[in-house]
C-alpha cells in the first residue's frame, strides 16, 4: 500500500504514480552526502558572492526539518553543505553541526581569489569544527584560479588538516582539477551532480568524457545527485541521464560514487522517499552491493562521522 503522505509527495513532483511502489525493506546504512541548509534568522545574514544574480530565498529550509527527516527515514548521517546565500561565511552550517555533532559534519564555501585562503581554511576546520569546503568554478567564466600555483598553499593546507574538497564544476574545467588532484594526493575530492553533463550531448561525449581521466585519481569520486536538474525531460526517474550516470559507473566504479539530495524539505526537488526510490528501484544496473556502497558505506571512506550515542 502506498500511503498518502507518499501519494500527496508524488503529485507535488510531478511523478506519476505509476512509478510508485513499495520501497524494499531491506536494511541498508544510508548518508545523504550533499545537504544545503539555511535559515531567514537575521543573526545569519546572506551575503552571496555574485550579488547580481542571487534571489533570495522566500522559504526557510533548517537544520530543524533535516533532523525530522533524517529520523522519519533512518538516514544515518548527512553532510552540511553551506549555500552560496552566506558567501564565505559558514557561522550558520557550522552552529547546526554543533548542535547535532552525532547527526553531521559540514563544508562550508571559502574565497578561492583570497591569497588567504589557507589561513581561513585552518580556521573553519580547527576552531569551527568544519571537515571541508566547496568551491565551484562552474561559476566563474575565468576560471584560472583552480590550479593557479597561488591556491597550492590552500591544498597544502588542506592535506595536512585531513580536509575533503567537493567541487560544483562544469566538464571542460576538469583537466586544471585532474592537475590538482595528481599534485595534492592526499586531498579527498568529490565532483558534485555527476559533473553537470549536457545530456544533449551526443557519442562519443567528447566534452563529458573529460571527467573520466579523472578516474585515475584515487582520491577523488563523483556523487550521483540531482538528476533531475540535468534531465530535459524533467520526467521522473529522469531516463535521459541514465547513459551519462552509466558511463561514471563504468569508469569509477560504484566503490567511488556517492548520493546526495541537494536540499531539505520542504525545498525538496524530490521527496526523500522517492530520492531513495531512485537509487533502490529504478537505475537498472546498480545491484544491491552497489546500492549499499553508493547510499551509505562509500561515504565512510571519505568524511569520519562520530559514532552515534
Amino acid at each position: 500500500m502506498i500511503g498518502r503522505r507518499r501519494f500527496l509527495q508524488a503529485i507535488a513532483a510531478g511523478v506519476s504514480l505509476s512509478n510508485l511502489a513499495p520501497l524494499p525493506k531491506r536494511k541498508r546504512l544510508v548518508v545523504d552526502t550533499h545537504l544545503e541548509v539555511w535559515t531567514l534568522n537575521a543573526k545569519y545574514p546572506f551575503r552571496h558572492p555574485e550579488p547580481q544574480r542571487f534571489q533570495p530565498p522566500s522559504i526557510e529550509a533548517p537544520i530543524e526539518n533535516q533532523v525530522a527527516v533524517m529520523e522519519e527515514f533512518d538516514i544515518r548521517y548527512a553532510v552540511l553543505i553551506n549555500p552560496r546565500y552566506y558567501g564565505w561565511d559558514n557561522s550558520y552550517i557550522a552552529d547546526c553541526r554543533s548542535r547535532f555533532p552525532n547527526r553531521f559534519v559540514a563544508h562550508g564555501l571559502i574565497n578561492p581569489l583570497d591569497p588567504q585562503n589557507s589561513t581561513q581554511l585552518e580556521y573553519w576546520i580547527r576552531e569551527r569544527g568544519l571537515v571541508g569546503m566547496r568551491l565551484s568554478p562552474i561559476y566563474h567564466s575565468d576560471q584560472t584560479w583552480l590550479n593557479s600555483a597561488q591556491n597550492y598553499p590552500l591544498w597544502k593546507k588542506a592535506e595536512q588538516l585531513g580536509a575533503v574538497f567537493n567541487f560544483y564544476i562544469a566538464p571542460h574545467q576538469m583537466p586544471q582539477l585532474e592537475d590538482m588532484a595528481k599534485r595534492f594526493q592526499g586531498v579527498k575530492i568529490v565532483v558534485d551532480h555527476m559533473g553537470k553533463p549536457d545530456v544533449s550531448e551526443l557519442p562519443p561525449y567528447r566534452n563529458y568524457s573529460k571527467l573520466f581521466s579523472l578516474a585515475k585519481c584515487p582520491n577523488v569520486w563523483v556523487s550521483a545527485s540531482e538528476p533531475y536538474e540535468d534531465s530535459k525531460t524533467k520526467e521522473y526517474p529522469y531516463r535521459d541521464t541514465f547513459p551519462f550516470l552509466r558511463m561514471i559507473y563504468d569508469h569509477f566504479g560504484a566503490e567511488r560514487m556517492i548520493w546526495g539530495t541537494g536540499y531539505p524539505r520542504p525545498r525538496w526537488e524530490l521527496p526523500m522517499d522517492l530520492e531513495l526510490q531512485l537509487v533502490e528501484r529504478e537505475i537498472p544496473f546498480y545491484s544491491e552491493r552497489d546500492k549499499d556502497l553508493i547510499l551509505g558505506l562509500n561515504a565512510l571512506k571519505i568524511w569520519k562521522f562520530p559514532e552515534r550515542l
